[in-house]
């Protein structure tokens, strides 16, 4: 540090005569010839000659050497710099300070932080720096070389972010106990939690884990209780982080009474999916994990399928993690699917379940989510025009597998539709419709035949008679109350054989799953289509559907009769066709006498003619009348 002299002989003559004032003469009695200063403008500089006569002291500044300047403004304007100062060592000895910024990076930022008060930003740094010291194109390496340096200098505190401050600390006080402080100091929720990273990552400092974290822990409680109603979100962030230092340390535990995350959970309620948005992916499989004991009685279950919709992508994942779990993936397959049918999910959950369609959204991937998906894009597009579309545009549009596999199953009617959808909507421009249209076509050849159809734009009614109709929705329900619940018991007690990666029964009680959630879904959907009959007063000039046909071939002169039907009515053994068919469709809207092309299962085709066309009749009607 530089020391205070005796105003000089000749600078007391100047004040003695009344040309400079006794303050100024002070002041430049602490800048004799050789001392180190800086100007507020023209930066660090070193004083080079004094001429009293001449009333004027001459200045070596960086960049600006032989300044003159007045006396009293000198006086005035110019602030000594001690010989160890960072910008005195600059003007100095430069070559000095490049070297220590090469060999001792470390050296180099604690001789920047005593030189600014033991505190500065990164940004003070770069300016003392650059250029003269470091290179700016060489800064960003350097810097990266210095933070590896800095991490064996724990009186060091490096920011996780560049809005925080390089901070030095005393040698001489225990570091866990400057930590502590740090924490105690912090005067809002955001800086307690970048006290509570500096902890967690310089844990080591701390000596005894069991005991010296006990006031960290106890701090923690204290803030979270006084501020988690007003400050939800930054409260279970700061709980979250505490629950995450507690599994690091060594023999650690919570002093008893010490709110848990659980409780906290609890209380929160009702504000707690608005909170929940924007926390670290790191946090959001804590908070959903504790779910379970957060809400016991299966109460979680709901509470985290509420949170689907209402969170954003990240936390999607998590929830269904969690669920998976605990082996409810049936009921998120159940919620998924009401949600898809009635228009109710997010972006961010309609994209999840894009990249999940063979995971753990298997059982939900069908038609209508591309429908949903369609709607939602169209919905936004009209709120907000092609900006509101974006991130789902892009996963529907750039996904090249995603349409094929949308339309695996689905019939006709549906692939018209979905096509027809996709051609007319406004959310697509012409090469997007063009390639998804091929993507289509590629994964459904029969869709560019079903596009030339001329008939309406509204999927067709599945055409049923009501005794299949009856038997599906039993075998739904078997489905819904049997054979889910006991695959569901199956991979209950399959987990419980061991390492999931090597559990042959789990994995394929699983699999099992992904089939059932499926077969729900195609049932319900094609139930919500059917349309019963019982084909009374059909019409017999032309076959159609609750018809008996008698055919010849006209190869060989054989005869045989067909009876078309409902959708589900097909069994080839008594010659009763399903009204969809490839067979049925050949037949339908021929008039006796008419000849038709049938497929043959050699894949070729044989030629009949049309002998006669009577009415179905079912088993009752055909029963003699008692009496």
């Amino acid at each position: 540090m530089f020391t205070v002299p005796m105003m000089s002989p000749e600078v007391e003559k100047l004040v003695n005569a009344g040309k400079l004032s006794r303050a100024d003469g002070e002041k430049l009695s602490n800048l004799p010839v050789g001392a180190f200063c800086q100007h507020k403008s023209w930066g660090a500089g070193r004083i080079a000659e004094w001429d009293l006569l001449g009333d004027r002291v001459v200045i070596d500044f960086e960049g600006k050497p032989g300044h003159p300047m007045k006396l009293g403004f000198a006086a005035g304007s110019l602030e000594p710099l001690a010989s160890d100062h960072i910008l005195a060592r600059r003007v100095g000895d430069l070559p000095a300070l490049q070297s220590m910024a090469k060999e001792r990076p470390a050296d180099l930022v604690t001789l920047a932080l005593k030189s600014s008060g033991k505190t500065m930003s990164l940004d003070a740094l770069e300016g003392l720096l650059i250029p003269r010291v470091i290179k700016e194109a060489d800064y960003k390496a350097w810097w990266s070389a210095a933070k590896k340096a800095l991490k064996d200098k724990r009186h060091i505190v490096v920011p996780a972010k560049r809005t925080e401050l390089l901070v030095l600390r005393d040698e001489d006080v225990r570091h866990g106990n400057a930590m502590l402080d740090d924490l105690r100091n912090a005067r809002d929720l955001k800086a307690k939690l970048n006290a509570l990273a500096r902890i967690q990552k310089d844990l080591d400092l701390f000596e005894n884990h069991a005991s010296d974290l006990i006031p960290v822990f106890q701090e923690l409680d204290t803030t979270v209780r006084k501020s988690w109603k007003l400050q939800l979100k930054e409260a279970l962030n700061l709980l979250l982080s505490r629950d995450e230092l507690l599994d690091s340390a060594k023999g650690a535990k919570l002093p008893e009474g010490s709110l848990t995350v659980e409780q906290l959970l609890r209380d929160a309620r009702p504000q707690l999916a608005d909170a929940v948005n924007g926390l670290p992916v790191a946090l959001l499989s804590r908070v959903y994990k504790a779910f379970p004991a957060a809400f016991p009685d299966r109460a979680w279950v709901q509470e985290s399928l509420n949170h689907l919709t209402k969170t954003g992508g990240r936390a999607v994942a998590e929830i269904a993690a969690v669920l998976d779990a605990n082996d409810e993936i049936d009921l998120l397959a159940d919620f998924l699917k009401k949600a898809v049918r009635n228009r109710q999910l997010s972006t961010d959950l309609l994209i999840w379940m894009c990249k999940e369609r063979k995971g753990k959204a298997e059982g939900v991937f069908d038609m209508d989510l591309g429908n949903a998906i369609i709607s939602a894009l169209e919905d936004d597009h009209i709120a907000g025009g092609p900006k509101r579309t974006g991130r789902l545009h892009d996963a529907f549009a750039e996904d090249i597998g995603l349409v094929g596999e949308m339309v695996g199953d689905a019939d006709a009617d549906e692939l018209r539709l979905f096509a027809k959808r996709i051609l007319s909507s406004p959310v697509f421009d012409e090469l997007t419709r063009r390639s998804l249209m091929g993507r289509l076509i590629k994964a459904r050849p029969e869709t560019q035949e079903l596009m030339d159809d001329t008939g309406n734009n509204q999927a067709a009614s599945l055409v049923v008679s009501w005794d299949s109709m009856e038997k599906r929705k039993i075998e739904l329900e078997e489905l819904v109350r049997v054979k889910i619940p006991q695959n569901k018991k199956d991979i209950q007690i399959a987990r419980e054989y061991g390492d999931l990666r090597e559990n042959f029964e789990y994995k394929s009680a699983r699999q099992h799953q992904a089939v059932l959630l499926r077969m729900q879904s195609t049932y319900e959907r094609e139930l919500r289509r059917a349309r019963g009959t019982d084909f009374v007063g059909v019409s017999t000039e032309t076959v159609g559907i609750g018809t008996i046909v008698d055919l010849q071939d006209v190869g060989t002169g054989k005869t045989e009769t067909q009876t078309i039907l409902g959708a589900w009515d097909g069994d080839p053994d008594q010659s009763i066709l399903s009204y969809l068919s490839e067979m049925a469709k050949a037949l339908i809207g021929k008039r006796v006498g008419d000849e038709a092309e049938l497929p043959t299962d050699t894949h070729g085709t044989r030629k009949v003619k049309i002998v006669s066309i009577r009415p179905y009749r079912t088993q009752a009607e055909a029963a003699p009348i008692a009496g």
